[in-house]
């Protein structure tokens, strides 16, 4: 029996799977995410594990329902740290979480919202996968299409449109199909209300288009700046509801802001 939470940020939905107070070894955990995606819808299944680096308070490992491993998820990290602070897992209102090898510093601002703090990310081919002689663009229904690379600890491609088509579903899948990210693609569409503001989509790997996706406000507020095309503090819009995201790219750094909730806790499986 494995007690797990169902949970959820601006519609991206959750299995949190507590692997600290309960005992799960590896070879457990895609057996759990083939239970999981049997009894349940989901996004992203997160296990919260003991840290592996020194200066962190907890892990965060996070599974699409594919079976392939995510770089970062910042929504999932909101809902992630709600539980954390419930069950007593940190102790001070701000606590450091190990993502792969990156690390993000977690603020609870109110009882259901949080500040997600990072320092890694890059616009390079290569911390994209993506090799060195290729075009930043490719081709959907004979129209060539740009795009913008990002790496906050996963692969992002951010696309700038005057109106959001009804086909990013198909745009997004044939740049993710196309190989030029070698290891996988989200890929974000932006259409800019002002400098302070954008509307966003994203199409992620391994799942397909989402609700929201937290990484990929992060990507595209990162871009709009770099780019010269937004202000440094953006209000990001989604389908069901916004988050705020702010980036320093001097000090090399961006915090994103927003809320997490449970549907459901304390439910019992057998794997």
């Amino acid at each position: 029996m494995v007690v797990v939470q169902a949970m959820e940020a601006l519609g991206n939905e959750f299995i949190l799977i507590d692997a600290i107070s309960q005992k799960i070894d590896s070879e457990e955990e895609l057996k759990l995410l083939k239970t999981c995606a049997e009894e349940f819808s989901f996004d992203q299944l997160l296990f919260l594990e003991p840290p592996t680096q020194k200066h962190a308070h907890l892990k965060l490992k996070i599974y699409n329902v594919d079976g392939s491993l995510a770089e970062n998820c910042v929504n999932g990290i909101r809902a992630l740290a709600l539980y954390a602070f419930d069950e007593s897992l940190v102790f001070s209102n701000t606590f450091i979480l190990q993502i792969e090898d990156n690390l993000a510093q977690i603020t609870r601002l109110q009882e259901n919202e949080f500040a997600v703090k990072m320092s890694s990310f890059k616009f390079t081919k290569s911390s994209c996968a993506i090799a060195d002689s290729q075009e930043l663009q490719f081709n959907f229904e004979g129209t060539d299409i740009k795009f913008y690379p990002v790496s906050v600890g996963n692969p992002h491609a951010v696309i700038f449109q005057d109106s959001l088509s009804d086909q990013i579903p198909e745009m997004g899948l044939t740049l993710q199909e196309s190989n030029i990210y070698k290891n996988g693609v989200n890929v974000g569409f932006v259409k800019i209300l002002n400098e302070k503001e954008i509307n966003l989509r994203v199409v992620e790997r391994g799942v397909g288009e989402t609700l929201a996706c937290g990484s990929g406000a992060c990507a595209a507020v990162l871009s709009g700046v770099k780019n010269n095309l937004l202000q440094s503090s953006v209000l990001v819009n989604f389908k069901k509801g916004k988050l705020k995201v702010e980036v320093n790219l001097d000090e090399e750094w961006f915090n994103l802001i927003g809320e997490a909730k449970y549907i459901e806790k304390g439910i019992k499986i057998n794997p």
